[in-house]
């Protein structure tokens, strides 16, 4: 295996040379013989900041691959105690031992099938970072949590969470999916759902506290608390969402049903279960921008993060959907208004990360629609 050195954050790496796993002149991370994704680098970056203030003490990277999540979580954030590098191709396992021992990491390397290791240890922090879904990591993940421990977890499993493959979402995440106008933020939350009812299981309650989507991905991390009362509060937080294809219109419910739109009388679309609660924790935000904006000036992708976690201050204080407004105006048969001209006729609005076209607002849908077309 031919490798060259990287740079990213305060830590410098071996990772596979890309030129040497090229095909056609082309390079797919998942090519070369172990894994190292430069576009997660966004990913890495907020969550290194994210722990700098949750300040957990002994972190689990379970699915490590090159380890350089578990490097940089051990060199970047103070009073982290040790990292425990895990993964199931020997390659990698080679790798991640060379790897620490450049970084001068303290840490311990497994060569293990991520959920038995998860039955075997505890842990006040767990990652979970898998090619595909986190869904098959989750109980395992949860269980080797300590109460009061925290747990993030990534999904590049759009396909599945947003319904472009609906069989996919009921059997990994036990969905039902139709494509709303909304259905990027539905997918973080059909995600938190299904961490939510995993970690019920073990009589523990997995509260969202900070969750953001990016590019192709989502991650969500979550604060892990004790107890079946906790767990029972947040299972019964999780709803369907009704959208109207039609006339744009909504309604919500802790049932399952195929309704009619109220407003049009034509059969609306369903998503669910999913959370309906809050996807951040306020204070945690405010918290994570003012050490980003302290601490952390030399990340790689620094603005980009900086962008990202903005936006998403603006929005956290609005817990319903955000609102597309190309979907509205095409039902209206109207051009698209400027968001900006939008979000001031509403007066109580913001931008979304998740879609460039949609708002956050704590307003409903009727008076969307009113300053669309007035604009």
């Amino acid at each position: 295996m031919k490798l060259i050195k990287i740079k990213e954050g305060k830590a410098e790496i071996l990772v596979p040379d890309p030129k040497s796993y090229e095909i056609d002149g082309k390079f797919d991370p998942s090519w070369a013989p172990v894994f190292y994704n430069p576009k997660m680098t966004l990913n890495r970056d907020l969550s290194v900041v994210v722990l700098s203030v949750l300040k957990p003490k002994k972190i689990v990277d379970a699915l490590s691959a090159s380890g350089i999540r578990g490097i940089r979580y051990f060199k970047e954030i103070e009073g982290v105690e040790k990292v425990i590098f895990n993964d199931l191709d020997k390659n990698a396992v080679e790798l991640i031992n060379k790897n620490i021992e450049l970084n001068k990491v303290k840490g311990e390397v497994f060569n293990k099938d991520a959920n038995a290791l998860l039955h075997e240890i505890k842990a006040d922090f767990i990652d979970i970072d898998p090619f595909g879904s986190p869904a098959p990591f989750l109980l395992s993940a949860f269980n080797a949590v300590v109460r009061g421990g925290y747990v993030a977890i990534t999904s590049t499993d759009l396909s599945a969470l947003v319904c472009s493959s609906k069989y996919s979402a009921r059997r990994k995440y036990d969905i039902y999916c139709e494509r709303l106008s909304f259905s990027r933020e539905l997918g973080v939350r059909g995600l938190i759902g299904k961490a939510i009812r995993e970690a019920a299981i073990l009589e523990k309650a997995a509260i969202p506290i900070f969750s953001f989507y990016y590019d192709y991905y989502y991650r969500v991390f979550f604060k892990v608390e004790g107890g079946a009362k906790r767990a029972d509060n947040l299972l019964s937080k999780l709803v369907y969402y009704y959208e109207c294809p039609n006339c744009g219109y909504r309604e919500r419910s802790e049932y399952y049903e195929r309704i009619k739109c109220t407003k049009c009388g034509t059969l609306m679309r369903v998503y669910g279960p999913a959370w309906g609660g809050e996807l951040y924790n306020t204070d945690l935000v405010s918290d994570v921008k003012n050490k980003l904006q302290s601490n952390f000036t030399y990340l790689p992708v620094y603005n980009h993060v900086t962008r990202l976690v903005s936006t998403v201050e603006n929005e956290a204080m609005y817990t319903q959907p955000y609102y597309k407004l190309d979907f509205l105006s095409s039902r209206l048969k109207k051009n698209v208004p400027a968001k900006n001209k939008v979000i001031s006729c509403l007066s109580d609005a913001s931008n979304t990360h998740f879609d460039n076209v949609g708002i956050k607002t704590s307003k409903n849908v009727e008076e969307v629609i009113q300053c669309i077309k007035i604009n």
